[in-house]
């Protein structure tokens, strides 16, 4: 140990003589300690520090720094040591001081806005508003209300910013903020209570009228007014700190070396640093129990324990008694102290629900069976024990991220109040819809929320007119949309599909053509100067239409012109029957791949057109029929015009949809799964759904009107969307497409066997050619009995 005082003119380059040094004690100015400090990192000396005021405290790991702080000048001091610990870890601060403390304090500024590398300190951007602490009565309420609504949240967002007062104003300024809504879960306040001595200062009085979800701390005076605090006190008490600390852990080792070899002791014997790190806390120790004159100045720090202490489970609540005022669920706690000596010495957060929020209470929750949103199983007792769907998995992620445990309670309705679905099985008989609704709100829902009792109502509900309600919606947490069912189209007879690749024009031009070639063959052939050029097979204008034809159908032809006009002919024939029949064959494989429909009701509009249609249905307690009420859609107010209102499943009367002579609307989601219920009942696809989705119905959650969290909810459904998970619940957990969709529709198309159906026109076009074949023959039949063998027996009987 080396005892050291005021070190002049020290050459940081020459060779450092600390290097067989234990500790060392100092007595001298800020920038001399660093100084010191820095020389002597590399021999790791434990450095004890005597320095001034304002002085940003050595490392709390390698050395012990005692400024010597005048009573009244705390300020600087007690702020670099809370940005050095991370007591008030903030990136900005809004700063409200007094302007007579301000001059007393010169630095009060430079410490706040003070940064360092070495200990890692960030700068806080800061805005200053200094207090005129002359102004009286009205006036200085005016002056506050000005500068604190500058930060006064909006409607619809909460800034998140963090306020330093330092102020003997400090209960004007809370019940001002309190009125402009300041004291939300996202702000945080930090008051110095300026009086001497405050030990029976009372944070339950001063906040009487905030609510909870407020972060609020205060820093009390407790500094003794006849403490005695001297340098020669201060060194007196740490050297004999240091040499007590020394003492201890000598008669430890020696406790333990005599007990052990030599060559076990040089195993486990400490290092330097660890001998130094012990000395360190053992000094500490002794210095909180022993110290009179090193620590007079002394702050002590209490913060509110706020979040969800109305809404915690009431087997879990704490029995303090409850106060008639708005704060009665405030819990002030002492989480530490400030003195020069150690700086904070704190086992709590200052802010304790920023960083740990609900810190893990267990809140109560009020639910009510709706799937797919809400699905609840309980045991033979009645008591929930397993719960799923879209708002119980938000439910669940929300526990997490906002460290809550949570209690269901199930909010039992009335069938005639509110009838929810409670079943996906295709297969039972009960005379239910299919799917569910969130229009309607059970009334006991809506009873039991305004108590303010339950941290969240966990059922999905419509948003609707949230200005008139008596509770609060939260962020969307999905986005139905409606739409409407119908037959499916049938397919359209493939008898004539040999025709379908051309249409009646492009048929018509081909006959035209064949009957237009075959003379201009004919009459070339007979046309021929030379007789040797004519060809016989081609003497006729029957023989040259055959010959066309039947290059048309590919046979070929016996013959070939001779004359090059002829064979030109012939030639360009063939072009257009390589065009026609490539053509013909590609477009008949696409007829026969994908099949053709009748036309079908896509679109809303269209349904004045379909006279088959005479039915119109609409599911009761739903958000279309209110939308209808406002909206400039024609189509929609024709159709609520003759829709019949539902509620059961006879009433859905689904047989007449199959049949064609019904459409009905409801979600998306809810006849996507009629859909698929009807599909694996009958293994074929029966119904269509509208290409047109219309009417976007937001569905949220509920909290209560007086809850203070709801921007904290909203910011964390946000961050579920920007994540995905909040689809994959969708996914998982809502009707996807089924074999009856288009993708479905499209693997059936490549996976396509041809059946009956599709060649049944095939078989008709060879049957045709029998049938014409027979009659052309029996008509040659009769032209050749009548005629040809009546003119043999006339030139018989001539000539005999």
């Amino acid at each position: 140990m080396e005892y050291i005082k005021k070190p002049q003119n020290s050459n940081p380059h020459m060779n450092n003589p600390w290097k067989n040094f234990l500790a060392a004690i100092t007595v001298t100015d800020c920038e001399n300690t660093w100084n010191f400090y820095k020389n002597s990192m590399e021999t790791s000396v434990l450095l004890i520090a005597i320095t001034d005021s304002d002085c940003p405290r050595l490392p709390l790991n390698r050395a012990l720094m005692i400024p010597m702080v005048d009573h009244g000048d705390e300020f600087p001091q007690i702020i670099l040591d809370a940005k050095v610990q991370q007591i008030l870890n903030w990136k900005t601060a809004v700063v409200f001081v007094d302007q007579s403390i301000l001059d007393e304090n010169a630095v009060l500024v430079k410490s706040i806005v003070h940064e360092s590398t070495t200990n890692h300190i960030t700068p806080i951007s800061l805005i200053l508003y200094k207090i005129d602490d002359s102004l009286r009565g009205q006036k200085k309420r005016t002056a506050l209300r000005q500068a604190l609504s500058q930060f006064a949240p909006t409607k619809h967002e909460e800034k998140r910013q963090q306020f330093l007062v330092v102020s003997a104003f400090h209960e004007d300024i809370i019940e001002i903020a309190e009125t402009l809504n300041m004291f939300h879960v996202g702000n945080q306040w930090m008051f110095f209570v300026l009086d001497k001595v405050r030990r029976d200062f009372d944070a339950g009085a001063v906040t009487f009228n905030l609510d909870e979800g407020a972060n609020i701390a205060f820093a009390l005076n407790e500094t003794l007014p006849d403490c005695q605090d001297t340098l020669n006190c201060t060194i007196s008490e740490v050297s004999l700190a240091l040499v007590s600390s020394i003492s201890k852990m000598t008669v430890e080792e020696q406790s333990i070396y005599g007990e052990i070899s030599d060559e076990e002791w040089e195993s486990i014997r400490f290092t330097k640093q660890e001998k130094q790190a012990e000395i360190l806390e053992y000094m500490k120790d002794y210095l909180k129990a022993n110290s009179r004159c090193a620590s007079c100045a002394k702050w002590r720090i209490e913060t509110a324990i706020t979040w969800g202490k109305s809404q915690e489970n009431r087997k879990y609540r704490s029995e303090a008694p409850i106060r008639d005022a708005k704060n009665r669920n405030f819990e002030f706690v002492n989480i530490g102290y400030w003195s020069p000596l150690l700086g904070f010495v704190c086992q709590e957060l200052t802010f304790p629900h920023i960083e740990h929020h609900f810190r893990n209470i267990t809140m109560d929750v009020l639910t009510v069976h709706n799937p797919p949103w809400q699905i609840l199983t309980k045991n033979q007792h009645g008591v929930i024990v397993e719960h799923s769907g879209i708002v119980m998995e938000i439910l669940k992620e929300l526990s997490r991220a906002l460290n809550f445990s949570y209690y269901l309670h199930e909010a039992t309705t009335m069938r005639e109040d509110y009838s929810f679905s409670t079943s996906f099985n295709p297969n039972e008989t009960q005379d239910e819809l299919a799917g569910s609704m969130t229009y309607r709100i059970p009334y006991r829902v809506v009873e039991m929320v305004q108590g303010n009792q339950f941290f969240i109502a966990a059922v999905a509900a419509t948003v609707e007119d949230p200005d008139q309600k008596p509770f609060n919606y939260t962020q969307p947490v999905s986005v139905q949309k409606y739409s409407f069912i119908t037959r499916q189209p049938d397919e359209v007879s493939r008898i004539y599909l040999f025709t379908a690749p051309f249409t009646m024009e492009t048929w018509g031009c081909l006959v035209g053509i064949i009957l237009l070639t075959a003379p201009m063959l004919y009459a070339i052939n007979r046309l021929a100067p030379l007789d040797e050029m004519q060809i016989v097979g081609l003497s006729t204008v029957k023989s040259c239409f055959w010959y066309i034809f039947g290059a048309l159908l590919q046979q070929g032809g016996m013959y070939l012109p001779r004359a090059d006009s002829g064979r030109l002919v012939v030639g360009f024939w063939w072009i257009v029957v390589i065009v026609l029949v490539t053509t013909y064959c590609g477009n008949l494989v696409a007829f026969l791949t994908f099949p053709k429909f009748q036309p079908g009701v896509d679109y809303l509009g269209q349904l004045q057109r379909h006279k088959s249609i005479s039915q119109y249905g609409l599911r009761n307690g739903t958000f279309f029929e209110k939308y209808v009420q406002t909206t400039t859609r024609d189509d929609f107010k024709y159709y609520m015009s003759r829709a019949t209102i539902y509620g059961s499943g006879l009433g859905e009367d689904i047989e007449a949809v199959k049949s064609g002579h019904r459409i009905n609307i409801d979600w998306r989601i809810n006849l996507q799964l009629i859909v698929q219920q009807h599909f694996e009942r009958d293994k074929e696809c029966r119904f269509a759904l509208g290409k047109e989705s219309f009417v976007d119905e937001q569905i949220a959650m509920i909290v209560p009107s007086q809850s203070a969290y709801l921007h904290l909810v909203n910011r964390h459904i946000d961050s579920m969307f920007r994540m995905g998970f909040i689809e994959r619940w969708h996914q998982k957990n809502l009707p996807s497409a089924d074999k009856c969709s288009g993708k479905s529709a499209l693997r059936q198309v490549t996976n396509h066997k041809v059946n009956m159906d599709d060649m049944q026109g095939c078989f008709l076009v060879l049957l045709l050619g029998f049938v014409v074949a027979v009659v052309v023959g029996c008509c040659e039949f009769w032209y050749h009995r009548f005629y040809v063998l009546s003119d043999s027996r006339k030139s018989k009987e001539f000539t005999i």
